[in-house]
């Protein structure tokens, strides 16, 4: 019995999620810079701004996970 290798994920997917890993770690690292800089409002909005990057990668895994 033989067992077939993995299928390779897509080019784009990985392109997604390297800018989508880039996208949330430059918001939350942000962000946590200006809470200690005593900027509260701002520093909840900018870390916020990570969460559309991740919903982002999810549903480009799911859809390539779909196709395959």
């Amino acid at each position: 019995m033989t067992s077939q290798p993995p299928e390779r994920a897509p080019a784009l997917l990985a392109i997604v999620r390297i800018i989508a890993v880039l996208g949330m770690s430059f918001a939350i690292a942000s962000g946590i810079f200006l809470l200690l800089w005593g900027k509260i409002a701002l520093g909840v909005l900018v870390v916020l701004i990570a969460v559309p990057f991740f919903f982002l990668m999810r549903y480009m895994e799911k859809n390539a996970l779909q196709e395959h």
